[in-house]
């Protein structure tokens, strides 16, 4: 998590951490300090952990970053997530390539890069700080635009083009106080069934209409109901990788993630898991399915009316190892 000093990252991880989204979630953070943590929340207390009583975790970093993740990695109830609020004055590309080294590639999975941008201020920082702020959102795989409740439609309209012209990649998510759904901000959770949101069937004809993306999170900010949308894909046949990541990098840049399991024709013992973030998919070999029937099962957020999802589900069918090659 990346974003000038001020821009509203800690606001975030706070509206994260006091969601009701059942996920096991581990913050670290350079400060306890800079999080606003109720005290009726707290679980419990330990060396540089504290424990929420809604599943959630916080981590002080103290001198190593990878030191601290590992630690959370090898905790007793391994944390769903881990998000690392990088330092306002930061470049996130280093803190991202930190994760590629041998010691904990294997053992954390990078799931993307949110960068918090001030609606109001970013265009007004001096030049050295905006200069900062610049490879910050260039670095972004989304850019929460925080703060538009501060700003007239113009000043948003040049904000947004001039967030598309430094990273054009990156899909914009507009934000008060950084409230989103969490869905969207995390993703969702693989390893539940996928029936939180309408049931798209593969083996039938797709043509179920997707149902909201919206949660008890933000119930107070009905707006997003015409926002975001969420629509499942299952087929019990194997597909291709090859053929997948070629619909993967040409999907709309308005879905926004998916995840999910993929059962693939390359390797069919082996269980696989698709994260994708913007524009960022990584699929990555995770274990064998062993008593589990093989299936694909994935699950997209994506702008509300904007995506073909029948088209999209189509193309993800003829990935199957049966279908024939056009």
């Amino acid at each position: 998590m990346a974003g000038f000093l001020g821009a509203g990252k800690s606001t975030l991880l706070n509206h994260i951490l006091t969601s009701d989204h059942g996920l096991r979630t581990a913050v670290v953070v350079n400060d306890f300090g800079s999080i606003n943590i109720d005290a009726d929340l707290i679980a419990d207390v330990g060396e540089s952990i504290v424990g929420l009583a809604n599943g959630c975790i916080c981590c002080a970093i103290r001198s190593d970053l990878i030191g601290a993740v590992l630690g959370l990695v090898d905790l007793p109830e391994r944390p769903d997530h881990i998000l690392i609020e990088a330092s306002g004055v930061a470049d996130p590309k280093s803190v991202y390539q930190a994760f590629l080294q041998p010691e904990i590639r294997n053992d954390v999975l990078v799931d993307g890069v949110m960068t918090v941008v001030d609606a109001e201020q970013a265009r007004c920082l001096p030049e050295e700080e905006q200069k900062l702020a610049v490879e910050q959102i260039e670095s972004g795989d989304l850019t929460i635009l925080n703060k538009v409740d501060l700003v007239d439609n113009e000043t948003l309209r040049e904000m947004k083009s001039w967030l598309s012209s430094i990273n054009p990649r990156a899909q914009v998510i507009e934000a008060c106080q950084c409230r989103l759904p969490v869905d969207v901000l995390l993703g969702l959770d693989a390893r539940k069934p996928l029936v939180t949101h309408s049931a798209v069937n593969a083996q039938a004809d797709h043509a179920q209409e997707p149902s909201t993306c919206i949660g008890r999170d933000v119930a107070d900010h009905h707006h997003h109901e015409n926002t975001f949308e969420s629509w499942n894909y299952k087929s019990d046949r194997p597909l291709r990788l090859g053929l997948l990541n070629q619909v993967l990098s040409h999907l709309p840049k308005e879905v926004l993630r998916a995840k999910g399991f993929i059962y693939a024709s390359d390797d069919p013992t082996c269980r696989h898991l698709l994260q994708m973030v913007g524009r960022r998919a990584v699929i990555s070999s995770e274990r064998h399915w062993c008593e589990c029937l093989p299936e694909t099962r994935l699950v997209f957020i994506a702008r509300r009316g904007v995506c073909n999802i029948l088209a999209i589900n189509r193309a993800f069918d003829k990935c199957a190892e049966d279908a024939p090659i056009a």
